[in-house]
């Protein structure tokens, strides 16, 4: 018996002509999260699934959870590779069985090899009945204390019991990139992750309006960046001062306007980094109606300044459902922390919540758009992010 991880495909099983090409940036991205831990031809496998072979010292643990980052999976199963042998699936799961505690049993056969003689039901007919005589145990179907899989491959076997799940959706890197606003709240990160799923790289820009705010967002926003690159393995973080932009914005123009006005700029100068990225699209966290810059009519009113798509994932999720993800995805407790929302720096008592496109207008008639978002541009700094950290 060899010691390995089987890790099934998701989402690419369902692609046609191009399946090869999500097959190949899954392996890659696999290799990659598992860089410092095991060699890359320890990664092998094809058509609905990737076999890990295990070394003798293999840190198991570490491996599995560095698997579960990875986008693309829809389940990791820890177990060991045998021969195509009845007796031998007999023998291996009584050996993964017993130091575990159970009164019903399950085994669940695929059998791919069609050259293999037994079908998938005779098999599990076969095992089940070894494994209830010898555990003295009865069969359950529907919802069994213990469950053995076996896999009958192309020359081999498979055997092992649980199903750890997998991120699911796309593999990093096969949708192009998107330019994500990252604040330090709940909203923009999990917006980012949810986009980072469909197989977008995500690159980050973040907004602060120091020296009138404290560094505490910015540091924020470097540990949020840090745990979302754990599921894209590398990101690029733009940090941009806002503070002498918004200082323009309240000197020369109407106090109700403000949010509306820093948010067009917000995405104005996103827009251009993106074009810098070749990236295809904006992010942002917006939720319909959530906050007075949020609604319809003022995402509207925000997303005209710009040419590009924003996409806004969270749009019909409540704060409930979104901080829920913050807590799977890691970011939830740097979250929590009290930081500095660039866009309540100066906001007004009473924003509006319906704005009037005209008047939008006629309040940027005032401000030389051009060269605030070129003079916020040029004072950018750009800070890189990479998982496995590079020293491991």
């Amino acid at each position: 018996m060899k010691s390995v991880i089987i890790v099934h495909h998701h989402e690419i099983t369902l692609k046609g002509d191009n399946r090869r090409f999500f097959e190949r940036q899954l392996m890659k991205n696999v290799r990659t999260a598992l860089t410092g831990l095991l060699p890359s031809s320890s990664v092998g496998g094809g058509y609905g699934r990737f076999v890990i072979h295990l070394e003798e010292q293999s840190e198991v643990d570490k491996i599995v959870e560095r698997l579960t980052f990875v986008f693309g999976l829809a389940n990791i199963c820890v177990g060991v590779e045998v021969e195509q042998n009845l007796d031998v699936f007999c023998d291996t799961a009584k050996k993964l069985l017993e130091s575990q505690s159970f009164k019903t049993i399950r085994v669940h056969t695929t059998r791919s090899d069609k050259k293999f003689p037994h079908g998938s039901m005779a098999v599990n007919a076969k095992v089940g009945e070894a494994l209830c005589q010898h555990f003295n145990v009865r069969a359950n179907l529907k919802e069994p204390d213990e469950t053995i899989n076996i896999e009958i491959a192309d020359n081999t076997a498979y055997v092992y019991r649980a199903k750890l799940k997998g991120a699911g959706g796309l593999p990093s890197g096969v949708s192009g990139k998107v330019v994500s606003l990252l604040s330090a709240g709940f909203d923009s990160p999990v917006a980012s992750w949810k986009i980072m799923k469909r197989g977008a790289s995500v690159i980050f820009v973040h907004f602060h309006s120091m020296p009138y705010t404290s560094q505490h967002s910015v540091d924020q926003v470097r540990q949020i960046t840090e745990v979302l690159t754990k599921y894209q393995f590398t990101s690029k973080l733009y940090i941009v001062p806002f503070a002498d932009l918004q200082n323009e914005i309240v000197l020369q123009t109407p106090q109700s306007l403000r949010v509306i006005l820093y948010r067009r700029f917000m995405v104005r100068i996103a827009e251009e980094i993106a074009h810098r990225e070749k990236a295809e699209a904006l992010v942002t966290g917006e939720s319909v109606g959530q906050v007075a810059s949020q609604t319809l009519r003022n995402i509207r009113n925000i997303e005209v300044a710009v040419t590009l798509p924003i996409l806004r994932p969270l749009s019909g999720t409540d704060k409930e459902e979104t901080m829920a993800l913050a807590r799977r995805i890691g970011t939830h407790d740097i979250s929590k922390e009290p930081y500095d929302d660039c866009c309540s720096f100066l906001a007004p008592r009473k924003p509006e919540t319906w704005s009037n496109y005209k008047e939008i207008q006629q309040a940027e008639t005032k401000l030389n758009i051009q060269q605030l978002v070129e003079a916020a541009i040029s004072k950018i700094s750009i800070e890189h992010f990479s998982f496995p950290p590079k020293s491991v």
